[in-house]
């Protein structure tokens, strides 16, 4: 019994890929449509920041990390759900980090968090603690997925991991921030994918092979990989990278700052059509967001799921919504509800370069947003720091958010930090937090037993945070920020950036890897 709760790894230096990614990843044609999966059992939305810790809201077991003991030689023993998903005082797989502190395995291996040390699959074991799959069953790990190695397990090659990343350890690693599809996971919001198929009794399981279904073109999901052919980014079209963002609901495939890794980069603000989704008020054009028609978008969610995608808007394009820029050559529609930008000036870049319906006058510092594209100055559109409040987004004071501050994506964040948000949200937090404590994760309704204060964008708060149930706290040593700025943060020369990649320079400052141009 289950409960439900692409593909090639690319790596390679910034400077072969700038001309590709400064202006050509950030528009995308849209080629695919997701299939419908069975139920999810992945944790409900919250008001300000989800975190992984709820477990499995279906499966037994689920949200405990492991059915079995915690002992065994070089085992991680039983993992906290943290582990996959973050909690906000420590980061889950595939962060960047400098400690081992700053992860929730407690592994932080050349600067990512990775699966801690355990038993592969099918070697010999005396409990669950001991296996990669934390499943030891007849003295044998048993393996989650019969067709590739899940995280933790062995390998040669990129090939053979269901993540399609061999660290230079041996082992498979996330290769991205969120779970392949087919990789190990302890709740839905972990996986790009949005499902987590666990077995009865079990504590972990394995990430859908796609998105709940719904009416989009497109068919890759933020985080999910999307770089071109071949292992070493040289494939036949963009020097690697798809055209025009190949299937990417997002528009924009770039690396994943800490692995190196091409993914499909989450766009600032709203979540925009085919992106998954926890709630109506996720997607761009939904009620209470500016710049929408008379027809609310609404986020499409299958019975028995918690998580699903944004539907077509009906009418013409919110603010949010992918356009076509006049310097690009890929196909998008002009019809913004803001006005045509064939005509007009409505579709501007957000801080990750996917190009935006936006309003034709910026938006000051602290007022209600749809996307950073919306935002005068190059400053970030995020949740509003008053949990529950509207407007549901708002232009930030300053061209990055600090850690413990909101998100929606990682290029929100200063540098050495990560937004920390479960997949389908849009209500994250820069992380590591240095031990505060997040957020509750709340329900979809939108609301918070905590206290805040502070105007909107001032990304401020006092008083104690609500408890968000499993924490881990790191030890002494966690919080140091790592030494480089991912994809889309902030930058003022080459150097600080991962990967390679330029610090490209504007009137607002530098961003790693993207010529983004502020309003």
């Amino acid at each position: 019994m289950l409960v439900n709760t692409h593909t090639t790894s690319q790596k390679r230096t910034g400077v072969a890929l700038f001309g590709a990614i400064a202006l050509a990843v950030v528009v995308a044609c849209g080629a695919q449509t997701s299939n419908l999966v069975g139920g999810d059992g992945g944790a409900g939305s919250g008001s300000f920041l989800i975190v992984g810790g709820s477990g499995n809201g279906q499966g037994s077991g689920g949200g405990s990390g492991a059915s079995g003991s915690a002992s065994g030689p070089g085992g991680p023993g039983a993992l906290l759900p943290g582990v996959f998903t973050g909690n906000g005082a420590c980061l889950k797989l595939g962060a960047g980090c400098t400690a081992n502190g700053d992860c929730c395995s407690a592994d932080c291996v050349s600067g990512v968090c990775q699966y801690p040390a355990c038993t592969a699959d099918n070697a010999a074991c005396t409990s669950n603690g001991q296996c990669c799959s934390q499943n030891c069953a007849g003295g044998t790990c048993t393996a989650l997925n019969s067709s590739c190695s899940t995280v933790g397990n062995n390998c040669t090659s990129d090939a053979t991991c269901c993540s399609k990343h061999c660290a230079a350890n041996g082992t498979c690693q996330a290769s991205s921030f969120c779970a392949q599809p087919g990789d190990a996971c302890s709740v839905g919001s972990g996986c790009c994918t949005g499902t987590c198929n666990i077995a009865a009794n079990q504590a972990v399981g394995t990430c859908a092979a796609s998105a709940p279904g719904g009416p989009a073109n497109c068919g890759l999901e933020d985080g999910q990989l999307c770089g071109g052919a071949g292992t070493s980014g040289t494939g036949s079209t963009d020097g690697g990278l798809p055209a025009c963002g190949g299937a990417c609901c997002s528009r924009a495939c770039a690396p994943w700052g800490p692995t190196g890794v091409f993914v499909c980069q989450p766009a600032s603000g709203c979540h925009v059509v085919g992106d998954l989704c926890m709630s109506d008020g996720d997607c761009c054009g939904s009620t209470g967001l500016p710049g929408g028609s008379r027809k609310p978008v609404t986020c499409v969610i299958n019975a028995g799921d918690t998580i699903g995608i944004c539907r077509n808007p009906m009418g013409c394009k919110p603010d949010g919504d992918v356009c076509k820029l006049k310097t690009m050559s890929c196909n998008s529609s002009c019809d913004c509800c803001a006005g045509n930008c064939e005509t007009q000036d409505t579709c501007h870049q957000d801080n990750v370069g996917v190009p935006r319906c936006s309003p034709a006058t910026c938006v000051p510092k602290g007022q209600a947003c749809a996307s950073s594209a919306d935002c005068c100055g190059g400053v970030p559109c995020v949740p509003n720091p008053v949990a529950g409040a509207n407007p549901r987004f708002v232009c930030f004071s300053d061209l990055c958010v600090n850690a413990c501050g909101p998100c929606t994506t990682t290029a929100d964040c200063c540098r050495g930090s990560s937004c920390i948000l479960p997949a389908g949200g849009t209500q994250g937090m820069c992380g590591p937090c240095g031990g505060t404590t997040p957020p509750s994760s709340g329900s979809s309704s939108g609301t918070s037993s905590g206290t805040t204060s502070g105007s909107p964008g001032s990304g401020t708060s006092s008083g104690s945070p609500p408890s968000s149930g499993t924490v881990v706290v790191p030890p002494a040593d966690a919080g140091a920020a790592p030494t480089c700025s991912q994809y889309g943060q902030a930058c003022t020369v080459d150097a600080d950036c991962c990967n390679g990649l330029p610090c490209v320079t504007s009137t607002a400052g530098g961003r790693c890897g993207i010529a983004y141009m502020p309003r």
